[in-house]
């Protein structure tokens, strides 16, 4: 009996061949192009190496990777996008801290809605003083905001809540500074605050060192600490809150790929293969160094529980700031 249905097991395939209907074996992801949401307008940095990933991206697989920018309403729109695309991996895109998305009321976004892929970036967040401020460093400014919160305006380098001055309101908490008596004063970009700080109309500015170099440079603005590990290679001389204070604090932002909650496993393989790839080149390498941003590899294992660490440390900070929406 088993003989007589293997018989016509392989009759029938043969049939289903002969008429040329036998079902064609699936082909490897990507099999076209592939969009990449950017939660971010064009020019900006979030773009710049967007645009480096998708032309190397467009190397390895032989398709098309597409950046498409969606920066409206402060990235919620792109971010959005990211999480309630179709979960094929033909949608796929850059991600960003979002966390004050939902704290704020704008987006309820988090990470259950999406694949983490890798992250590839990170740029520490800085703190700067006008050139002529009588604190030179960071012990100097921390011990002085302490005594007297309520003196100072700090400028938050964008919207307050931001990549910027929320690791540095964390420090400021973990030194025991009264951070709800500071005036954080928002505007609309870094550029904005920093050109302020040096006029005099701030008296600190959360920013990265990038964003300050051309203003550090003309002698105008004073960079008290980078928020990271180790000192920033193109800016040495900047030194870390360890170096300062004996403690280790580190914050910024970041950048990383992800994808819709769901995404196939395979898709999730490929592209972390190819995004480890991409970030050893020495063509990625240099072309994020000759542009000011810090590299972070995150493989999606660790990339997803880094997700829940942001979610979990803006939660803290920001309603310890008195910033979240009830």
């Amino acid at each position: 009996m088993m003989r007589r249905h293997l018989v016509s097991l392989a009759s029938s395939v043969a049939l289903l061949i002969g008429l040329g209907l036998a079902p064609a074996a699936q082909a490897a992801w990507p099999e076209r192009p592939v969009s990449i949401i950017v939660p971010a307008a064009a020019g900006g940095g979030t773009d710049a190496t967007g645009r480096l990933l998708a032309k190397q991206l467009q190397d390895i697989f032989k398709q098309p990777f597409n950046v498409v920018n969606q920066g409206q309403a402060g990235g919620v729109v792109g971010h959005t996008n990211i999480a309630t695309a179709r979960p094929d991996g033909y949608t796929l895109g850059v991600i960003y801290p979002y966390a004050q998305y939902k704290l704020l009321g704008q987006a309820d976004i988090n990470r259950d809605m999406f694949t983490p892929i890798a992250q590839y970036n990170f740029d520490p967040a800085g703190f700067h003083a006008p050139i002529n401020t009588p604190y030179k460093t960071l012990k100097d400014a921390l011990a002085a905001i302490k005594a007297n919160p309520s003196k100072f305006k700090i400028g938050c380098g964008g919207s307050c809540g931001g990549s910027w001055d929320i690791p540095v309101s964390g420090l400021l908490i973990d030194q025991g500074v009264d951070t709800k008596a500071i005036n954080f004063i928002p505007s609309n970009g870094a550029a904005v605050s920093l050109q302020e700080l040096a006029a005099g109309g701030l008296d600190f500015v959360t920013a990265s060192a990038p964003e300050a170099k051309a203003l550090i440079e003309a002698g105008k603005v004073q960079p008290l600490v980078v928020m990271s590990d180790d000192r920033i290679p193109a800016f040495p001389n900047i030194a870390t809150v360890k170096e300062q204070i004996g403690k280790t604090f580190e914050g910024g932002a970041w950048r990383g790929v992800a994808g819709p909650k769901g995404l196939p496993a395979e898709v999730v393989q490929a592209m972390e293969k190819a995004l480890k790839q991409i970030y050893d080149s020495a063509e990625f390498r240099d072309a994020m160094t000759a542009r000011g941003f810090g590299m972070r590899w995150r493989p999606s294992a660790d990339f997803t529980a880094f997700l829940k660490e942001h979610e979990e440390f803006t939660a803290r900070i920001m309603t310890a700031l008195n910033m979240v929406k009830k």
